[in-house]
């Protein structure tokens, strides 16, 4: 798989650049190609126009020096001579049409037959090719058919003595003329080194340039493994379902996630930096800061900046570096306080059982005396004077028993709960029905009942109906019974996700924190004359029904109890 640089939202090959440098390398390896090839057409071109050039300035110095000066063998072979000492002229011979040298330049015998040689024609009047020499000068040759004598009449008599072995006779005569090419093989000596200088300075900028981009790779790659490492432990610090606290050696807070603020009631955002013992002063935590174990766990009450108190559990351990020394310390907090009130409820629900079995026993035993001593008050108020002073003893005696009675019914009923018979019930005509049961002791008290429920749809709870009546009754009784004349009981009914939600509020003269926590407690209450026992009822009944219940109340601004039901949902 290549390896990608990645800036933003551009992914960049390195790959690429290695076969981008390639590629440079090879365009100036193409470019340098033509240029040389160009240099060779145009250094063809140059010596065969130089080339051509002195062929025609020698024709014309023969031509003249034959017709004029009457020349013969050995001034043109002077001329010839003189002529190859220019530059760049290594050698010119004529020669005949058959290859025989007539005269030359480089000392060769006349008569010699040069080897490979070739005519001039038509179509091609001029013959070039490069010859490799021995001293590595190679040599640019042109042959030419030579125009010296054409349009010369020559005659015996004009003809020197010293011209006897130049066949004048005929006019196939030709021309070699040989120029050396040191120069231009030198200029392009030059072209190459530049070409290979310019190759190896790109090819060091190229494998710099993939060093670089080698090493912004590494870099970027780790600077975002460490973005991603860093933004992961954020994550799942902030995703833990428990405060999480980090502290340095010195007590200092580094971390604090969002759950750790949210228990302890602080912004993480201002915490930071600050001391432990300044964020949460109420804590106990000298054994945090002198932690001398691994591990230390322990249970406490944190005083929040609200006056809340909440219970937590602690684990502290120590924080180290990949070399094992000590960089601070780690909190764990734990929210106990669902634990504290299950625990509570738990409480609660054994001494209920015992209290329950207890009341059963009682109740089993006092029942039978009760009924007796009632029968023994009615046969004495039967034997005395209506109205007589015995006569009411023996009157408030039945109607003690008859008290007795139903606190002994009660606790019956509190110890051996019915098994409940559970459906989906409109809630709204229980409420009714409750409350015609008790409107000739509203109306008595001259209380104001209203009703308010959500909306217009019908409202279904999972409950059931006689049980769910007795709880609105116990509870309209107890909230009637703390409210003076002209009260308002205020009865509301409201969906809450899952949730069907009663709430019955009065404005009697309130209940205190103290007694709200055992409000539910059988046997206890606050009412003068009462049995404490039924909102022990309420709640075991609520509690058979799968249903919640609790109570808010503040002195003198009333009680509201909060009933909560499984809600019917749509199919």
């Amino acid at each position: 798989m290549l390896k990608r640089i990645k800036s933003k939202n551009k992914i960049f090959p390195v790959w690429g650049f290695m076969a981008a440098s390639f590629m440079l390398l090879g365009i100036l390896g193409v470019i340098t190609a033509l240029n040389f090839n160009r240099e060779g057409k145009l250094m063809k071109q140059h010596y065969l126009h130089e080339g051509l050039t002195l062929i025609s300035m020698l024709e014309s110095s023969v031509r003249i020096g034959v017709t004029e000066l009457k020349w013969g063998e050995k001034q043109v072979q002077k001329l010839l001579e003189e002529s190859a000492k220019g530059p760049n002229i290594e050698y010119i011979i004529v020669v005949y049409k058959s290859g025989k040298v007539l005269a030359n330049s480089r000392g060769l015998p006349v008569g010699k037959n040069i080897s490979n040689f070739r005519l001039p024609t038509t179509r091609t009047p001029v013959i070039t090719k490069v010859i490799e020499e021995v001293n590595d000068n190679n040599i640019f040759q042109l042959t030419k058919k030579c125009q010296a004598f054409l349009g010369v009449n020559l005659t015996p008599e004009l003809s020197s003595p010293d011209s006897k072995s130049l066949d004048f006779s005929t006019r196939d005569h030709y021309i070699i003329l040989g120029l050396n090419m040191a120069e231009f093989e030198e200029a392009q000596l030059e072209d190459v080194r530049l070409a290979l200088i310019s190759a190896a300075i790109l090819l060091i900028l190229g494998s710099g340039t993939f060093y670089f981009l080698l090493l912004m790779q590494n870099y970027i790659s780790v600077r975002a493994t460490l973005k991603h490492m860093e933004t992961y432990t954020q994550n799942v610090v902030e995703s833990m379902p428990n405060g999480l606290i980090s502290l340095d050696r010195e007590g200092h807070i580094e971390t604090f996630n969002h759950n750790a603020a949210r228990l302890l009631g602080v912004h993480p955002g201002s915490v930071k930096g600050k001391l432990i013992n300044e964020v949460l002063p109420s804590c106990d935590l000298k054994k945090v800061l002198n932690l001398t174990s691994d591990i230390l766990e322990e249970q406490m009450e944190c005083h929040r900046n609200d006056g809340r108190i909440v219970p937590v559990s602690l684990t502290a351990s120590h924080l180290k570096d990949e070399d094992g020394n000590d960089k601070g310390t780690v909190l764990i907090l734990r929210d106990l306080r669902e634990i504290k009130t299950l625990e509570k409820e738990i409480e609660r629900s054994e001494r209920l059982a015992s209290l329950g079995r207890m009341a059963a026993g009682i109740a089993h035993e006092i029942r039978n005396p009760l009924s007796s001593i009632k029968g023994f008050a009615q046969y004495f108020r039967n034997k005395f004077a209506p109205q007589s002073e015995d006569w009411n003893y023996a009157v408030m005696m039945a109607k003690e028993v008859d008290r007795l009675n139903r606190v002994i019914q009660e606790l019956l009923s509190f110890a051996r709960p019915q098994e409940p018979n559970l459906q989906f019930v409109e809630i709204y005509p229980l409420i009714q029905h409750a409350l015609k049961l008790i409107q000739s002791d509203l109306r008595e008290k001259q209380i104001d009942v209203k009703v308010n429920q959500a909306g217009t749809q019908a409202l279904f709870a999972l409950t059931d109906s006689d049980m769910l009546i007795q709880v609105f009754l116990n509870l309209f009784i107890n909230s009637m019974e703390a409210m003076k004349e002209k009260g308002q009981l205020t009865i509301a009914v409201t969906e809450q996700q899952n949730h069907i939600v009663i709430e019955i509020c009065d404005t009697g003269s309130g209940i205190t924190s103290e007694h709200v926590s055992r409000i539910f407690d059988p046997f206890y209450t606050t009412k003068k004359g009462g049995t404490g026992l039924g909102l022990a009822i309420v709640y075991r009944l609520i509690e058979q029904m799968q249903g919640e219940i609790e109570v808010n109340s503040q002195i003198n601004h009333g009680a509201t109890f909060i009933v909560r039901l499984r809600k019917k949902t749509q199919q």
